[in-house]
Order: C-alpha cells, then sequence, then structure tokens
C-alpha cells in the first residue's frame, strides 16, 4: 500500500480467554500491511510464559498491580476502567499517528477514550454473534431474567427456539451475580455506537444472526480467529498468550503411540472451580469409559482429584496442568473434546473437526452448548441430575454416543462440515478475509 501505514492500537481484556483472540487479529492486521500495537496490562506480561515474537507491545496498568488487592468486583470494576482508561490514552497521545483503537467490548468505556482522542473506534466481542444478540436482547429489555425455567422464548434473530436454560448464566458468581451479568452483558452496548463492530465467527456459522445485526449496524465477522487456519501468517510459530504455566511436553509422545480417533480430550478452561464432588464424578466417569483420555487440570484444582484414583500411573488417562490446546485438539489420536463450551475451545473443536462432549458451566457457555447440539449438531451436551452435578454415568454415556456408531459418525461429517467453512471463510475472498480488508480500508484508511 502507498498510502502512509497507519497505527491501530488493540486493547484486549486482561484474562486468558480474550487475550489470543485479540492477538490473533492483530497478527492478522500485521500480515496485512498495517503496524499493531498490543497493549497487555503488567500483570499479564508477568504471567506471559513466552515472549511474543510477532508483534509490538506496550504495558498499562489494569489498576490491580499496585497498593492492596480490590475487595469486592465493583472495586475491581472501577479500578480497571480508571487504570486502563488512563493507560490507552497515554499511549494514544504517544502514538501520534495512531488512527483506530480496536477495545475488547467488555471495556465499553474504550469507545469513549478513542473518541475523544480523534480516533476511529471498533469494538471486539469475543463470544459467538448469537450471544451479542441475546446480550442486546437483555439490554433493552426483551429478556426478563427471571423468568420460569421450563418456558421457551424466541427471539428476533436466533435460529431455534431458546429454552431460558440456555440462555447465558451468571448464577455461579453467587451474591455479585448481578454486577457480573451488569458487566458482561454490556457488550453490545457499543453495537449500534461503534464505527465498526467485530465478532470472532464467521457468516455460514450464524447466518441468520448475523445478517440480522448486518442490516442494522456496523458488524463485521472475522473469525475464526484460530492460527491454524489463518492462511495470512505464513511459516513459523504462532505467538501465543498462556497465563498458566504449561506441562513438560511428555503428553505428546503418549499421544503419539495411540491410535486415530482413541482419545478423549478434557479441558473446562481458565475459570470456573468445581466442586471436590463433580471432579471425582467425572475422574471416575472417564476411568469407567474405558477410552484413552487426556485430562487438563489446573495446579489450583488437582487437590481435588480422588486420592484412590491415581490417574499418574495409568496407561487409559493422564494429566496435565495446562498445555496449548490446538496441538492437543490437532493431533490424530483425539477422537472427541470433552469442554466448557467456552467460544475460543469451541471454534477450535470447529477448526479441526473434533466433535464435542458440551458441559457449559457459565456465561456464554449454556447458549454455545444449544449451539453444539441442536444447531450446528456437533455433539451432545450432558445432562445434570437434581443436585446439579453430572454424574459418572452420564459421562460415560455421552462419550459413548460421540465415539461409536451412526450418532457419532452423524457428528464427525457435521464437524469436517464446518471445518471446510471456516477454512473456506478465512481463505482469500472468504467473508472473513474480506470483512478483515474493508474494516482496513474503512477504518485505517478512512475509505
Amino acid at each position: 500500500m502507498d498510502m502512509e501505514t497507519p497505527d491501530v492500537i488493540a486493547v484486549p481484556f486482561p484474562f486468558q480467554g480474550h487475550l489470543n483472540p485479540m492477538l490473533q487479529f492483530c497478527s492478522s492486521l500485521s500480515a496485512r500491511g498495517l503496524k499493531v500495537t498490543l497493549l497487555l496490562t503488567h500483570g499479564v506480561a508477568k504471567s506471559m510464559q513466552f515472549p511474543l515474537s510477532h508483534c509490538r507491545v506496550e504495558l498499562i496498568s489494569d489498576g490491580t498491580d499496585a497498593g492492596e488487592p480490590p475487595r469486592t468486583f465493583q472495586e475491581y470494576r472501577t479500578r480497571l476502567q480508571a487504570a486502563v482508561s488512563e493507560g490507552v490514552a497515554a499511549i494514544i497521545q504517544k502514538h501520534q499517528k495512531a488512527k483506530v483503537l480496536v477495545h475488547d467490548s467488555i471495556m465499553s468505556w474504550l469507545l469513549e477514550v478513542g473518541r475523544a482522542a480523534g480516533l476511529r473506534v471498533a469494538s471486539f466481542f469475543t463470544q459467538p454473534a448469537a450471544v451479542c444478540a441475546i446480550y442486546h436482547h437483555m439490554l433493552c429489555g426483551t429478556v426478563k431474567q427471571h423468568t420460569a425455567s421450563d418456558s421457551t422464548l424466541r427471539l428476533p434473530s436466533l435460529p431455534a427456539i431458546m429454552e431460558f436454560a440456555d440462555l447465558p448464566s451468571f448464577s455461579y458468581f453467587g451474591d455479585i451475580a448481578e454486577e457480573v451479568t451488569d458487566f458482561t452483558i454490556n457488550q453490545a452496548f457499543n453495537m449500534p455506537k461503534a464505527d465498526c463492530f467485530l465478532i470472532n465467527t464467521f457468516d455460514s456459522l450464524e447466518e441468520q444472526v448475523v445478517k440480522w445485526m448486518a442490516e442494522k449496524w456496523a458488524v463485521k465477522t472475522i473469525g475464526p480467529l484460530v492460527p491454524t487456519i489463518d492462511k495470512t501468517l505464513k511459516g513459523g510459530k504462532h505467538d501465543r498468550i498462556d497465563l498458566f504455566e504449561l506441562d513438560s511436553e511428555s503428553y505428546l509422545k503418549w499421544l503419539d503411540i495411540r491410535e486415530p480417533k482413541s482419545v478423549v480430550y478434557v479441558s473446562f478452561g481458565s475459570v470456573v472451580v468445581m466442586s471436590e464432588e463433580q471432579m471425582e464424578e467425572i475422574a471416575w466417569g472417564l476411568a469407567q469409559s474405558n477410552k484413552y483420555f487426556i485430562w487438563v487440570v489446573r495446579e489450583s484444582e488437582l487437590v481435588k482429584l480422588p486420592k484412590h484414583c491415581n490417574f499418574k500411573t495409568t496407561e487409559k488417562g493422564i494429566i496435565v496442568k495446562w498445555c496449548p490446546q490446538i496441538e492437543i485438539l490437532s493431533h490424530e489420536a483425539v477422537a472427541c473434546f470433552m469442554t466448557h463450551c467456552g467460544w475460543n475451545s469451541t471454534l477450535e473443536a470447529l477448526c479441526l473437526g473434533v466433535p464435542i462432549v458440551a458441559m457449559p458451566n457459565i456465561a456464554d457457555q449454556s447458549t454455545n452448548a444449544k449451539l453444539i447440539e441442536d444447531v450446528w449438531k456437533v455433539g451432545i451436551r450432558v445432562k445434570v441430575n437434581e443436585k446439579g452435578i453430572i454424574t459418572r454415568q452420564e459421562i460415560q454415556i455421552c462419550i459413548k454416543q460421540v465415539m461409536e456408531g451412526e450418532k457419532a459418525n452423524e457428528f464427525q461429517r457435521n464437524v469436517i462440515k464446518w471445518k471446510g467453512l471456516a477454512e473456506e471463510a478465512t481463505s482469500e475472498g472468504g467473508s472473513s478475509d474480506v470483512n478483515i480488508k474493508d474494516f482496513i480500508f474503512q477504518m485505517a484508511y478512512g475509505k
């Protein structure tokens, strides 16, 4: 491009699940010729397992890196907003040629910070378009949160009848559930206001809801932001941010000696803390499934494993504290993914052709599980008992359904279809490729 190359300043929310989609988008913009500066917090930089090699990084405060830790969620939110706003404003001032601010939509206040400095502003949503639509309906009051759990509702733009149990839920957070709900659904607040509202999905995956949004607002799909399928990033190792210490790579050798499609990969993300009873049911469900499995159990959760169920020495299963998920999911030995249905995990499974056992916990995960089971038909959702526990028997049944028989074949056919459509979206001339190019010319060059 012969025009002056502009600066894009990108601000992800400093939590594990939000960092890599923004990093991946920054890499995609850089590969297309833009200068991009990624703003990370001091806390993220301190916890990162590897330095980034392909991205310019500057550090800002999130309000928690000095003094006493925040005592309440409200205090955390207040300090986060003040510190990030101040840090972003200072970086914009430093980069006088900056033209675009891309901010994680959960920090909705940054739209005003960018506008005040004369920048065009894009909000970046890291969950599916369907969830963004639900947040919008919640903000507008279309969805009343305390309606009977056995009721169903139809929302404009959503592809299926939803039950209230399928809507995003924040009850996990107990006393602060209402505050967390408010904080989270505000992500849709800037959809009508932003110069561009970016969503980490692709048109054919959520055709109906994306069309409904794009007719009203400046919405662009730019996903799936999964490095294995981004053709603009040629060769070399992809940058990735991991805030948890990675296990040794012995699990790869363990996987290498397994038959193709013989292993269940199990991971429930970076946030949820499970009860000891639930951990025991998962442990015995896996052990009694008679399938090989690799289970990610964060270090803080290891104490909850049943003492009399020693996986460390069993040939059937292996436990790791943290690992690069894409590396596992892309291994030919992996047959299915038992997951919390976080959006990154869901997209990675779709992009790598791995059927799903859906075990949602919080936020958007129930909605994602609904889409996985009833819309995309790439897996099955576990059922909880009257105590809210998923039993070992239920786990065994679901694993068997996803790995054996005609139903398993159907899941496999469907997930391969979505994998192909994801590749198509990100390839030259695909919907997400075109949208990213449009974003560059409209936002960075004002065309």
